[in-house]
């Protein structure tokens, strides 16, 4: 019996994946997660021999999600991933994923028998090797790479230069650039991370060399204006005030 465990944000795909793995024999879904941190703990606590792991989450990417539960449990207890996705190949090769397999959103039951067949054979006869392939990747640092992009189902590779802020809306993170406005599939602090971006506001990091000017606002806070169309205002508030002087050397 294969112990597998979904990784999923939304309710309906975790469900959905769920009932079609059920559906054949020899696999047990041992466990769900509804996000990074969830996943995390459950992961640790069951020990499951495959995840199905969503690439894109509020809080943590399904790659950083890999990253650390590498660090937490080690090599011997790594399981196969499978990386799941609503975008096609090209997405994957954005993100630089090297996985066991990865499936589209919507599941088909077609395409998961292909994936399940894959892991019998990985389990089976090359373990060691498929993880080694995936810890390559894991273990190497994040790079300050090109930014995927989601625009109307198309995905779009943004240079760190082209990123002028970036800011939670709602429950996405929303990258601004001076052709548009885009929705990230990473959390702000994950962008601050991967782009180097300066933090000014608990909803809002920047880049730094797209600040035109500065604004003195009330009570020892600023307003940055930015190097977009529309001259967008950016708050900085009283926490990050010290660490923009500093960035911006004022």
């Amino acid at each position: 019996m294969i112990s597998v465990f979904i990784v999923d944000d939304e309710e309906p795909a975790r469900d959905e994946l769920k009932f079609l793995l059920e559906e054949m024999s020899g696999i047990r879904v041992a466990g769900m997660a509804r996000n990074g941190r969830e996943a995390l703990q459950g992961i640790q606590e069951l020990r499951p021999q495959v995840v199905f792991l969503d690439i894109q989450m509020p809080d943590m990417s399904g790659l950083n999600v890999a990253r650390e539960l590498l660090s937490l449990i080690g090599l011997n207890d790594f399981p196969l991933l499978v990386f799941a996705t609503a975008f096609d190949r090209h997405a994957l090769e954005a993100f630089e994923v090297n996985a066991v397999d990865y499936v589209l959103k919507p599941f088909s039951q077609e395409r998961l028998q292909q994936t399940m067949e894959r892991i019998k054979f990985s389990l089976g006869r090359d373990a060691g090797g498929k993880i080694n392939r995936i810890l390559a990747l894991l273990e190497k640092p994040a790079e300050k790479a090109r930014l995927a992009v989601e625009d109307n189902g198309r995905i779009i590779l943004l240079e760190p230069e082209e990123i002028i802020f970036a800011n939670i809306s709602g429950r996405q993170v929303l990258v601004k650039t001076r052709d548009g406005e885009y929705a990230a599939g990473y959390s702000l602090a994950e962008l601050q991370k991967r782009l180097d971006l300066l933090q000014t506001h608990k909803s809002y990091v920047v880049n730094p060399v797209m600040v035109r000017e500065i604004i003195p606002w009330f009570n020892g806070t600023y307003n940055l204006v930015m190097k977009d169309r529309e001259k967008s205002l950016v708050p900085v508030s009283r926490t990050f005030v010290k660490n923009v002087k500093n960035a911006l050397q004022l």
